[in-house]
């Protein structure tokens, strides 16, 4: 099976990737502006370590990173970390998403998370 078809896409979220989307869709009323219901999640098919959603309500696409579920080592998966290192290189023109807020409040959906724009292209990973 080819790497493309793998990783690609979206499917249901299920088992320990599972959060309560009406916390998230709270925190997005909160702290996204612009954000408007209803709110549809889907996850996305592969990765690596963070797992990673699609976000859609019937006017715009974000993505959703989150740290995995679980006991994880000090400084691991590292989403504000990657938020920041995002957020600078929009800054300096480079294409990144726009990152819109980034939630430590384990209360909200189990876990450290980030929320940016969904942009539609090829994703370039470890098989390229």
């Amino acid at each position: 099976m080819s790497t493309a078809v793998r990783f690609g896409g979206t499917t249901a979220v299920r088992g320990t990737h599972w959060f309560d989307e009406k916390r998230l869709e709270q925190w997005m009323l909160a702290c996204v502006t612009g954000y408007s219901r209803p709110l549809a999640v889907e996850k996305f098919r592969g990765g690596q370590s963070n797992p990673t959603y699609k976000l859609s309500t019937p006017s715009k696409a974000y993505v959703l990173r989150r740290k995995p579920p679980g006991k994880i080592l000090k400084g691991a998966h590292a989403i504000e970390r990657e938020a920041q290192v995002m957020q600078a290189l929009g800054k300096a023109s480079f294409p990144v998403p726009y990152v819109h807020g980034v939630c430590m409040d384990e209360e909200v959906i189990g876990t450290g998370f980030d929320v940016m724009d969904y942009v539609e292209g090829h994703h370039v990973g470890r098989d390229g």
